[in-house]
């Protein structure tokens, strides 16, 4: 055979080739090898890129839409923050998680909904006077104080203060898109009456009161809320965390993370939501802590101080009140800006998700740069 009849040949072939993958199209179907490049990566591929929202960017514009946008055109007023890395056609912050800024102005009620995406709220700004309802369980939220909204719980909020309230809304609601079991109810009611607020069952103070002593729990304290998909402890006081952080602020902590402590279901030792792990640090003055990197994604809320962290290289900066995230399988590391203060940062991610799913391993580097794998490991 000559070069030219190779070359024929070849051509030949591969004009059926394309005849057949368009036949294959036709029949909703293809070649997997047409798209293996894709499927099969050396390296988890991640299109969401580290980003730092600030909020000295964004409090004009929460505030602003507190004054114009009424509650009749928003029944909750969030202001999405979109990750650059992704399209507007997946409005999310990561690849599983959807946070905003929220704003609730003095007066306002608004109205129960139920969702099985699980939700979250952490208080950045109020006179304590603004509220969650979750399950009858009405809670009055002041700075740093976390209130879980778990799947299949009815919920209300309202702010009965003299001053604007702001929090972060943190939801999984990307991971029950991909599943397709998103699903949202509006239509509250209590003995068949349709109501426009729940009315308090839980007694006041009651998550602190049943769950906020760690190792005890009174025998008849309610031990399911909603469809049982996350604690029954649904409200974490920031001045009980604070201390939890300062009992241990003089062990060597974790080397990756400083002195950090995760909010724990009192039932079973887990995360308090199925989807999601809520954790809370401290990175002493001074303190620069070690890099690593693993297969979950987080968004990260600076309570106090400022710093930075270190993403694949890149230094983002941060200060009180910004939100940052680390993408999936970047490099980090956190850094205490100050030398005199104590900078507090609070961390959701998705770990419990891709632990349940067998899909989590870690990567981290000592001092010297040797990387060694925790979980599982998948040959380079």
């Amino acid at each position: 055979m000559t070069k030219l009849d190779a070359i024929t040949e070849d051509t030949e072939i591969e004009e059926k080739r394309q005849q057949m993958y368009a036949a294959l199209r036709a029949l909703d179907a293809f070649g997997f090898w047409t798209i293996q490049g894709d499927m099969e990566p050396r390296e988890p591929r991640v299109r969401e890129v580290p980003h730092v929202w600030r909020w000295k960017d964004f409090e004009e514009h929460v505030m602003l839409a507190g004054e114009i946008v009424p509650h009749e055109l928003a029944d909750r007023r969030g202001i999405i923050l979109h990750n650059p890395g992704l399209d507007m056609t997946k409005p999310a912050t990561t690849n599983t998680q959807f946070v905003a800024y929220s704003v609730y102005m003095p007066g306002e009620v608004f109205h129960p909904h139920i969702h099985s995406p699980a939700a979250s709220r952490m208080l950045l700004k109020s006179d304590g006077k603004g509220y969650t309802t979750v399950e009858g369980e009405k809670a009055y939220l002041e700075r740093g104080d976390l209130i879980t909204t778990p799947s299949g719980t009815w919920h209300d909020h309202g702010n009965e203060g003299d001053v604007p309230m702001v929090w972060v809304d943190m939801l999984d609601i990307p991971v029950a898109m991909l599943f397709n079991a998103g699903k949202f109810g509006f239509d509250y009611t209590e003995n068949g009456v349709a109501r426009e607020m729940q009315s308090p069952t839980r007694s006041q103070l009651y998550s602190q009161r049943h769950f906020a002593v760690g190792g005890v729990r009174p025998r008849f304290a309610e031990q399911v809320i909603g469809n049982d998909n996350g604690s029954p402890q649904l409200h974490f006081k920031y001045a009980d965390t604070r201390r939890a952080l300062n009992a241990v602020r003089d062990e060597a902590g974790d080397p990756y993370d400083g002195v950090i402590v995760d909010y724990v279901n009192i039932m079973d030792g887990g995360p308090i939501q199925r989807t999601q792990n809520f954790s809370m640090q401290l990175l002493r003055p001074g303190e620069h802590t070690l890099s690593h990197r693993d297969t979950s994604s987080s968004v990260y809320v600076v309570i106090e101080g400022s710093g930075s962290t270190i993403i694949n290289g890149r230094e983002y900066k941060w200060e009180e009140d910004d939100i940052f995230c680390v993408p999936t399988y970047m490099w980090h590391e956190h850094v205490n800006a100050s030398n005199t203060e104590d900078a507090v940062i609070y961390c959701v991610s998705d770990a419990p998700a891709v632990k349940k799913l067998g899909l989590y391993w870690e990567d981290r580097k000592d001092s010297q740069g040797n990387v060694t794998t925790i979980g599982k490991a998948i040959p380079a």
